[in-house]
């Protein structure tokens, strides 16, 4: 009788210690977990004499990896449309939608009141090459840069990759989703007069625009880019017919991260 006793006991304790040793071990995996999750830093970086504040989503595999490539989103207040104020973190997602696929991305860390159009271009772009610059510093080893923007945003971007010349040039990708009137007619005029620079092979391109757009003007530049054909350009174009601006921006962001890291 008190061997069986003895054995119950011993039992139980065994028992005890397996949920216990369990619990422990789920509470490690818990707690691992926590301290691995991706999360969002802010830094300060100059910018022709400024001090300007930025923020940077670091994945959780940037721990063991520094060499990423980088995401940077130009999202200003918009002039004419409903401001929207998760475009970053539409980003985050398009990135997270591939698998085994892991990016920094960078943007201003509050959206700033700017009235991007093609007259205030080089100073608007100034900014981004200077976070650029910065980040490549302090935060990865990799060379890849991918610039992204919606509305007159990605009018910055297409003038970026048109107007800049090879010695200047600092993105490789370029993600431009509903420009602005004001922007396409200058992209336009660009291609027209024979005015775009010749670049590096393998710049990419992907270019949407949603119904409230003007679908002539977007389908005029998308022929223009076509008919150029330029050799140092991968260019794919979408039109979102049933789909309008305030709408648009999270699958077309997504569509474009997936072409332009070819996923």
């Amino acid at each position: 009788m008190k061997t069986k006793i003895k054995f119950g006991l011993t039992s139980l304790l065994i028992t005890f210690g397996i949920v216990s040793f369990s619990s422990f071990a789920e509470v490690i995996t818990q707690t691992y977990e926590t301290e691995t999750v991706s999360n969002i830093e802010t830094f300060t970086f100059s910018s022709n004499g400024k001090k300007i504040k930025g923020k940077i989503f670091l994945p959780s595999a940037y721990e063991s990896n520094k060499n990423l490539p980088v995401i940077y989103l130009i999202d200003f207040a918009e002039q004419h449309f409903k401001l929207a104020t998760d475009e970053f973190e539409k980003v985050i997602d398009g990135v997270n939608q591939i698998q085994e696929f892991d990016a920094l991305v960078v943007s201003l860390e509050r959206i700033p009141d700017f009235n991007a159009e093609p007259d205030t271009f080089q100073d608007h772009y100034a900014i981004f090459k200077n976070m650029a610059s910065y980040v490549d510093k302090k935060f990865t080893k990799n060379s890849s840069k991918t610039l992204i923007g919606r509305g007159s945003e990605s009018g910055i971007v297409l003038m970026a990759l048109f107007i800049e010349n090879q010695e200047n040039a600092v993105f490789h990708n370029f993600i431009a989703t509903d420009p602005s009137p004001k922007y396409t007619s200058a992209i336009m005029n660009l291609i027209e007069k024979n005015d775009v620079p010749t670049k590096e092979l393998n710049k990419k391109l992907h270019f949407s625009f949603s119904s409230t757009n003007d679908q002539v003007q977007c389908t005029k530049l998308i022929n223009l880019i076509k008919e150029a054909d330029y050799h140092w350009l991968d260019f794919e174009s979408i039109e979102y017919t049933e789909s309008d601006y305030e709408n648009t921006y999270p699958t077309s962001y997504a569509a474009g991260i997936k072409y332009v890291f070819r996923k």
